[in-house]
């Protein structure tokens, strides 16, 4: 059979506007399912979880369709129908739900959020509403907190009472309130708790009868007990080595994300919002890009992310929780095509699938123009190699030259640039150095307009020795959580248990620092040199500290 693709992998005939005659409107259904056919391939199976997929345009719904199985076990395929979970695709709903609130004068954005949350602890600069709608609150991530505890999430049941009560103990912030963008989980978290204080009933209730009963969706609910049976729900996997495995939310948090919905809801949910059918007061307040207080512009929203792809104004949010992978987008400048994909594995990878179809469906959206590049000089990017901490969550990246090219953390290759410097990925980046050639930082833009910047920390990985980390070992406590980690060593190794029966094992990194990527830990020491406290950092939860008591 000859292929309707052409190389570009868009289908010759498919054109983006919904023709009027049925016939061709039969015809282009079909093309756009030879699309979606293709994009969904690796899961078109009886025998693997996979996607739902749904595209609209002109408030007309052009395709449903499900791919893969539902249920393994039970041989249940995913359908158009099926529930599955969001994500963070939720918090453009409870960023709806706070504006109704806005709308009824029942709140106003930029109020002290302790007005109605007068448990949060005084920081400095005031959080408002609008701080935790937008990650600029500074607040940890309930996630990290957990993890910390020993107990991470997947591992008992979470619920809104006792992570509120860890949230609004931390007596302090990542950073100054409204300095940075930073995504948490938290605020959503709070933001429950605030309708349901100022609307006076549940927070289901209050979504229920405000946003999903009026606009029409009548499959969308909140996972707010993770116990109860919802009919036509898709179980979630993960892949491991000897196969797939379920990988079920087991937490009554939501807000944040645990909503259960179908690609049919979202598309009736994305064309509501094109007609602002909740009000233009509401609708339009979503899509309000955030404003630090450098003056920087976010692409972040309330709830809702506003940015382009492939120079295509894109509104949109991706989702992840347990084995759930999601997409929600909408294109206003095209005729308001709306793309949801709902996945109940793991990677599957719901941002590249959505983009996949947009692709096809708008042929001819600009790439970004090729780096003018020139072959890396080994010699020279050999000492910009080393380990390096990003200066706001005191993470850590290591550029090696391990294959032959400067690469990050062992894959994105660092690109010489013809005209001097470097380009690393989409970005271009810049390197500085002291007056003998060595590395002092690395500044990487950010989509955003600002610039994360890395300091150089040592040229190579450090080798503690055993005195030293006995002079490590000890005990660490930290009265927000409520927890004293024993802290030890195995071999050259850190030990680190928050409670009996778990512990986590770490490779040093530079001196008195542990762990690579999502996490480092590192260590403080006095004038006489004895270790007098333990930090942590991560992308959410930027410097967390502990004090030594043994």
């Amino acid at each position: 059979m000859i292929s309707r693709f052409a190389p570009g992998g868009a289908p010759a005939a498919l054109a983006l506007l919904l023709a009027t005659a049925p016939s061709a409107a039969q015809a282009q259904s079909a093309e756009l399912a030879d699309v979606t056919d293709k994009v969904f391939a690796a899961w078109n199976s009886t025998h693997t979880p996979g996607c739902a997929v749904g595209i609209a345009q002109g408030g007309k719904v052009l395709l449903t369709r499900g791919y893969g199985m539902a249920d393994l076990a039970g041989a249940l395929p995913i359908l158009p129908g099926t529930v599955l979970e969001s994500g963070s695709v939720a918090k453009q709903f409870t960023a709806a739900a706070v504006m109704l609130l806005v709308s009824d004068g029942k709140l106003k954005l930029d109020d002290d959020a302790r007005t109605v949350l007068p448990e949060l602890p005084v920081y400095g600069r005031t959080i408002t509403f609008r701080n935790l709608l937008t990650h600029t609150s500074g607040l940890r991530e309930w996630s990290n907190l957990v993890a910390w505890q020993g107990w991470p999430r997947g591992t008992r049941v979470h619920t809104q009472s006792d992570v509120f009560e860890l949230v609004t103990h931390q007596t302090a912030l990542n950073y100054p309130v409204g300095d940075y963008y930073s995504y948490t989980n938290s605020g959503f978290l709070l933001l429950r708790t605030v309708v349901e204080r100022v609307s006076g009933m549940p927070f289901a209730q209050f979504t229920t009868q405000r946003i999903f009963v009026p606009l029409g969706m009548t499959n969308t609910q909140w996972r707010d007990d993770f116990t109860r049976v919802v009919p036509g729900l898709a179980q979630a996997y993960s892949r491991q080595a000897d196969g797939f495995h379920i990988d079920m939310p087991n937490d009554n948090v939501i807000a944040a994300g645990g909503l259960l919905t179908t690609v049919n809801d979202w598309l009736r949910w994305n064309d509501h919002l094109t007609k602002k059918t909740l009000g233009a007061g509401v609708v339009d307040s979503l899509t309000r890009r955030m404003t630090l207080t450098s003056g920087v512009e976010i692409a972040y929203a309330l709830g809702l992310t506003v940015n382009s792809y492939r120079g295509l104004r894109e509104i949109s949010h991706s989702g992840s929780t347990a084995g759930y992978g999601t997409y929600l987008a909408r294109y206003p400048e095209k005729n308001d095509l709306s793309i949801a994909v709902m996945c109940n594995v793991s990677g599957a990878g719901a941002t590249g699938l959505t983009h996949a179809i947009v692709d096809a469906m708008v042929p001819g959206l600009p790439r970004a123009a090729a780096a003018d590049t020139v072959p890396t000089n080994i010699a020279a990017v050999a000492k910009l190699a080393g380990v390096y901490r990003d200066t706001r969550t005191n993470t850590i990246t290591v550029l090696d030259t391990a294959r032959g090219r400067l690469r990050r953390d062992g894959g994105t290759a660092f690109l010489a640039l013809r005209s001097g410097g470097y380009q690393l990925g989409g970005s271009r980046v810049q390197f500085t150095t002291d007056a003998s050639g060595k590395p002092v930082t690395l500044r990487v833009p950010t989509s955003d307009g600002d610039t994360v910047v890395y300091a150089f920390m040592a040229a190579e990985r450090w080798t503690p020795s055993a005195a030293e980390l006995a002079s490590i070992a000890g005990r660490y406590r930290n009265e927000e959580i409520g927890v004293t980690f024993t802290v030890g060593s195995a071999g050259a190794r850190l030990t680190i248990s928050p409670r009996v029966g778990v512990s986590d094992t770490l490779s040093a990194s530079y001196r008195d620092a542990f762990g690579d990527g999502d996490e480092t830990i590192w260590f403080v020491r006095d004038k006489q040199g004895r270790v007098t406290a333990m930090h942590f950092g991560s992308a959410r939860a930027w410097d967390f500290v502990s004090t030594r008591v043994r």
